[in-house]
């Protein structure tokens, strides 16, 4: 593969990325917007201490600007079915037909559900009209719940799929490495499985704040990546961008167009406008291989 192919399979993966807002962004929807193209799809998260009716809320302002909100719909938080129905119905009225359905590390004092698959089989979200609906992957195990327990996960949603009534897909969890994605559609695939990948990872950010995330989720590779970056340990300070795994992906997408990697999802630790406008600067060729063409730069983005 020449470098003017790598780059424009760079550029081709990159296109149509989903991004991550919290509540925290609330008040910086409007600039936000100015860098995200119309139909960009936008995931609200839904932290601790947030009731689900501001998560929704916020979705509906997202959706109001012309993007496509992906709130997060969290198992393990929901007091009750009827408490998912309300919010479900909330969305709908809203123009929302995307969600994130994930178990959750966190809980309710008596949640209602256990397991992101419990709140799919309620039927509710094809009864309000969602069309769009991603799922947990974990490339890298999850500590939370255990490896037999994440098969066990892995395989009846999968299944689940077959009937949902609307399409699933897998937003994995982020990650620094590109072989434990690339490894991980390789097992699923072995087992059949064929839902559509989303692969997570770290916008721009410093590395500290990159190893604050990354120790918080559990991410394996982490420390693996703390360690090996001797350069960037130098200065805890400096900005990290995902160029080197961006480019092992799309070199890796581009030699096997069967892949399942179907679009990249950006956690904006470093700042959604910030993780926005590399993006963009990446998709519009704005930006330069190194020698080995295992990595890139931008051209400067503020």
């Amino acid at each position: 593969m020449t470098n003017d192919e790598l780059k424009k399979h760079i550029a081709a993966f990159m296109r149509d990325y989903s991004i991550e807002i919290t509540p925290h962004d609330a008040a910086k929807l409007d600039a936000i917007r100015a860098e995200l193209a119309p139909g960009t799809v936008v995931y609200v998260a839904h932290p601790p201490g947030v009731p689900i009716d501001d998560i929704v809320t916020l979705a509906g302002q997202v959706q109001k600007l012309g993007l496509k909100a992906t709130p997060h719909v969290i198992a393990r938080k929901l007091e009750s079915k009827d408490q998912l129905e309300r919010a479900l119905a909330r969305c709908q009225e809203l123009g929302i037909h995307n969600a994130l359905c994930v178990a959750g590390d966190i809980t309710a004092d008596k949640p209602a559900f256990n397991s992101s698959l419990e709140v799919l089989q309620t039927g509710l979200l094809a009864k309000y009209g969602f069309r769009q609906v991603g799922v947990a992957g974990h490339p890298e195990g999850s500590k939370a719940i255990g490896e037999e327990r994440v098969e066990q996960a892995l395989r009846g949603k999968a299944a689940f799929a077959a009937t949902a009534g609307f399409n699933m897909y897998f937003a994995t969890q982020f990650g620094f490495e590109p072989q434990p994605f690339i490894d991980w559609e390789a097992a699923t695939n072995a087992k059949g499985i064929t839902l559509p990948i989303h692969v997570g990872m770290p916008g721009p950010a410093k590395l500290t704040q990159l190893a604050k995330f990354a120790m918080l989720c559990g991410v394996g590779a982490s420390m693996r990546m703390l360690t090996t970056r001797t350069s960037a340990m130098a200065s805890l300070l400096s900005a990290q961008a995902p160029d080197d795994m961006v480019t092992a992906l799309a070199k890796y997408r581009g030699n096997n167009p069967q892949s399942r990697f179907q679009k990249m999802h950006f956690f904006a630790f470093g700042g959604v406008v910030k993780t926005a406008r590399w993006a963009n600067a990446v998709i519009s060729g704005r930006f330069v291989l190194n020698s080995q063409a295992t990595g890139f730069k931008v051209e400067d983005v503020n």
